[in-house]
């Protein structure tokens, strides 16, 4: 009779933990009986997720038998393979880590940077001491890390212990699918080159039948959209990098789109509670939804094959962190290393590793230093060496920087007590006070701007300035015209402004005002904003929108201090552009229906009286529909008005959810297949009504309002033709799913060929 495998998980209790046992339950099939034992440290919680996994276990072919315990002794002794998962400090430590690198200028992340040495300080105790009841009670068990910072915990455990250990992570094997789905080509056929450490690796060969294909995938990696790093850099150097490269190289960049934002672990709070919430009492043979939402991809793509292929002595290839030996000959034999190892029941044993460019070599070599350093700090209780890893890493720049972080976590005059277990140091919540500019409405009012006494910039374009230049009363130090919102423009256009300006003054359309906002939120300066037409929003909203690689990024955190609606001026500007200023109101029409799709499907937050007022706000557009084709005063004051009041209660409710659904997703989808700009209103206002129709949501009823709102919203008018419009839907389904930012009816009804049939016939071209 064939041994029986003991398999023991710590952090069992994870809410992602029934994915695991239903990927095992069905690839464990020929691995012999396996013991399946899952530690947690809350009972009532475990329970729940216990009974959950042996329901699941029962369900499926393989011999797998679920058990859990908050007995850590009793689950470790006789183990063959222990998975370590543990979060100490849970999300409310995962939420610290990730925000308070923010107040030095740098990104929060629980893995990399400042964040994943904080995330260290608290876990590598608590590893370390379970990890020596490994030695007493399961010695020749083997470690499965799956906690993060991987590395430093892998390197800790290796250093202090005498436990054999294996890291693992599916990011190299999703780096991997995206550039083999960007090839169009099977995975299977592709063989690749990888190097570096975890969360630090790099592709730097791609071969297919026996050719290097590298430089066709450099020659579109702009199209992987996971690693928003600029495809120049990756094309110099001649790799592909992790997707958390990004961190390194372009922190602005992360900072921006986080600023003002929940985190990650602000927004997996609640997703924890629905899933325990649906777990409790669940008897389907079926998964949860909940748990396929969740999406716990890494225990298909990496955990479960790595452990089976342990178990099953299968000596197959696999990308892991290990000793690096002599795999890398440019690192120290003892550093944890992640590259191609072949995996079977002797454990991993890594190949040779292919040859890098002299930058990326040290890069790792740097990394590889700060991760020592901080095990030695932590395990240690060394303020200096402490100091020292953070000035390694490549997230922190300055001195001055690394104190401040280094003040924020390590206990003040307190070295022997480092690292506490379990310590969550300056954990904070996230509350936002709702501010909202000062909106002064009037006609000829911006002779009256009180800007006599401040050194001001006036960014803008030729055109509004042409028309509003005359009517300021103050002449500007400097005015910096917008040619482009693309990232790279908009950071190049902020060095060019001069250093002494007190204010910022944004006068035009949608992409000055953005610059002024991000000129602004940069360089922590008053913002006013004079829009000259009324078929934007951008005066209203707290966020930034720029372009990369072709997509719209909303970024930055600002509210502007004034806002002047001149109607002598945005009258000035062409009636097309001024009505389609009711694109971003129609679309109310669509996103509440998708808000409450997303609310019977996915259980979503509905509000009821928001969506009441949203209501309330399209029975009024139809009411000003004269006022809004004749451009007139009444009409401008109701589109400003209500793009003010639209995003003051987004504001309260925490997302643009009840504004932007669909529509939104067909305009970003049209402006990226068709490669050019549009007017933004009238491109929602067709996308309203082609998503009004796929929802059979009243579209005649939206065509009625744009026709009596003067609206150009036809495919004739907005220069698109009948194969660019059938283009549009026919990826648009694919968009959604790779870029969209919410549930909407493209999760819920397809597109069919009948659908697009109908809507060519219905438009105009």
């Amino acid at each position: 009779m064939s041994k029986r495998t003991k398999v023991v998980v710590w952090g069992g209790s994870a809410v992602a933990t029934p994915e695991m046992v239903d990927v095992m339950s069905r690839e464990a099939v020929g691995a012999g009986s396996i013991e399946l034992v899952l530690v947690g440290r809350t009972k009532e919680k475990l329970e729940i997720v216990g009974t959950l996994c042996r329901r699941i276990a029962e369900r499926g072919p393989a011999d797998l038998d679920v058990s859990f315990t908050t007995d850590m002794e009793s689950a470790v002794a006789g183990a063959d393979y222990v998975l370590n998962q543990i979060r100490v400090g849970g999300m409310e430590g995962r939420a610290f880590d990730e925000s308070f690198p923010r107040r030095f200028g740098i990104p929060g992340e629980e893995t990399v940077g400042p964040g994943g040495f904080s995330y260290s300080l608290r876990t590598l105790p608590v590893v370390l001491d379970y990890c020596r009841l490994m030695e007493m009670l399961a010695p020749q068990a083997v470690l499965l890390n799956l906690t993060n910072p991987s590395s430093i915990v892998q390197y800790a455990v290796r250093r202090y212990t005498n436990v054999r250990v294996i890291g693992t992570c599916d990011s190299p094997v999703s780096l991997m699918e995206a550039v083999a789905q960007l090839l169009d080509l099977p995975l299977a056929e592709l063989s690749f080159s990888y190097v570096g450490m975890h969360h630090f690796g790099w592709i730097t060969r791609v071969l297919w039948e026996g050719q290097d294909v590298m430089p066709h995938v450099l020659e579109r990696v702009e199209e992987i959209s996971k690693l928003e790093i600029d495809a120049k850099i990756l094309q110099a150097i001649g790799a592909i990098p992790s997707p958390y490269l990004k961190y390194y190289y372009h922190p602005d960049r992360i900072l921006a789109k986080t600023e003002g934002r929940a985190t990650r672990a602000e927004q997996l709070v609640g997703v924890q509670a629905a899933m325990l919430e649906q777990y409790e009492g669940w008897t389907s043979a079926d998964k949860p939804d909940t748990l396929v939402r969740r999406g716990a991809v890494w225990y298909r793509k990496i955990v479960v094959p790595v452990l089976l292929a342990m178990i099953k002595d299968l000596r197959k290839p696999f990308i892991v962190s290990v000793d690096n030996g002599s795999a890398i000959p440019w690192l120290p034999e003892d550093t944890i290393v992640e590259l191609p190892a072949i995996v079977g029941a002797d454990g991993a044993r890594p190949l040779a590793a292919a040859e890098v460019p002299a930058d990326v070599k040290a890069m790792v070599q740097m990394n590889a230093a700060y991760e020592r350093l901080a095990v030695e700090a932590i395990v240690e209780r060394s303020y200096g060496k402490a100091l020292r890893a953070l000035l390694a890493n490549w997230m922190v720049h300055t001195a001055g920087q690394a104190k401040g972080l280094l003040d924020s976590i390590w206990p003040e005059g307190k070295e022997d007590e480092a690292g506490k277990q379990g310590q969550v140091v300056g954990a904070v919540s996230k509350t936002e006070d709702i501010v909202f500019p000062d909106i002064v409405y009037g006609d000829g009012i911006l002779r009256e701007v009180p800007l006599l006494e401040e050194r001001f910039v006036v960014v803008t374009m030729e055109e509004p300035w042409a028309l509003a230049k005359e009517m300021l009363p103050a002449k500007p130090a400097a005015v910096a015209f917008v040619r482009s919102m693309d990232w790279d423009a908009v950071e190049g256009l902020e060095r060019d402004i001069s250093p002494d300006v007190e204010r910022v003054v944004g006068i035009g359309g949608g992409s000055a005002l953005d610059m002024a906002k991000y000129v602004a939120w940069r360089r922590n300066l008053p913002c006013d904003l004079i829009p000259s037409i009324s078929s934007v929003d951008t005066f209203a909203t707290k966020s930034i929108a720029v372009r990369e690689g072709g997509h719209v990024r909303y970024i930055g955190f600002i509210v502007p201090k004034n806002v002047y609606v001149d109607y002598a001026l945005i009258r000035q500007a062409p009636p097309r552009l001024n009505r389609a200023g009711v694109g971003d109101i129609i679309s109310a029409h669509t996103a509440l229906w998708d808000w409450a799709l997303a609310h019977e499907r996915r259980g979503e937050r509905y509000d009821e009286d928001i969506a009441a007022r949203f209501r309330d706000l399209l029975t009024a557009l139809d009411e000003n529909a004269p006022e809004i084709q004749r451009v007139s005063a009444e009409g401008v004051h109701f589109i400003m008005d209500a793009y003010a009041q639209i995003n003051l209660i987004c504001r309260r409710f925490g997302s643009s959810r009840p504004q932007e659904g669909a529509d939104h997703t067909f305009a970003y989808n049209a402006e990226y297949i068709t490669e050019r700009p549009y007017i933004h209103g009238e491109l929602v206002s067709l996308g309203t009504l082609v998503i009004a129709a796929l929802q059979d949501n009243e579209w005649e009823w939206v065509e009625g309002i744009l026709e009596r709102c003067g609206v150009l919203y036809q495919p004739r008018d907005l220069g698109i033709s009948e194969g660019g419009f059938v283009s549009i839907l026919c990826s648009l389904e694919g968009y959604s799913r790779k870029y969209g930012r919410r549930y909407t009816v493209l999760d819920d009804r397809p597109i069919t060929e009948s659908f697009i049939e109908g809507m060519v016939g219905r438009l105009v071209f």
